[in-house]
C-alpha cells in the first residue's frame, strides 16, 4: 500500500502517489509559449521561478478545470521525470492509501480507497510534452 493524492482536473477523478507532488499552489498569470502543440499553456510563477503549466484537458481530452469563486487556479506541483511540472485542477479530494500496479501509461484506471480513480503517470506525461520542457 502506498498513499495517494486524489484530485479533480474537469470531470476526471485523478490520482498521483504523493511522493511526486509537492505542494498545491494558486496558478498565477500564465505567459503562453509558441510551438507548444497544445500540450502546454505556458509558463507560470511557482517557488520562485517559471513553472510550465500542462494542458491536462488538451492532453486527456476532457473539459478545463473549473477557476475558483475568487476567480483563481489551483494547481498541482509535480516533479516528473527530472522535471517540475504544474497541473491545474478543480480541487483536492484528499489522500488515501491503495495498492495500484503502476504502469507506463499516462492514465490508468484503478480504485482508490472508495473513489474509482485514474492513476496519472508523469512519465508518461512528461514524454507527451516532450520536447517542448527541452526549450522552457
Amino acid at each position: 500500500m502506498q498513499p495517494y493524492l486524489l484530485f479533480r482536473s474537469g470531470p476526471r477523478t485523478l490520482a498521483l502517489p504523493t511522493r511526486l507532488v509537492s505542494q498545491v499552489v494558486p496558478i498565477g498569470t500564465i505567459a503562453p509559449l509558441p510551438a507548444t502543440g497544445g500540450s502546454l499553456l505556458g509558463l507560470a510563477p511557482a517557488q520562485g521561478r517559471a513553472i510550465p503549466v500542462v494542458n491536462l484537458s488538451a492532453l486527456l481530452g476532457v473539459e478545463a478545470p473549473t477557476p475558483q469563486a475568487d476567480g483563481s487556479q489551483l494547481g498541482l506541483l509535480c516533479e516528473a521525470a527530472g522535471e517540475t511540472l504544474l497541473l491545474p485542477i478543480d480541487d483536492v479530494i484528499g489522500n488515501v492509501n491503495a495498492e495500484v500496479q503502476e504502469g507506463q501509461a499516462l492514465l490508468q484506471d484503478g480504485q482508490f480507497g472508495d473513489h474509482p480513480a485514474s492513476l496519472l503517470g508523469l512519465a508518461a506525461l512528461s514524454l507527451a510534452v516532450g520536447g517542448r520542457l527541452q526549450s522552457v
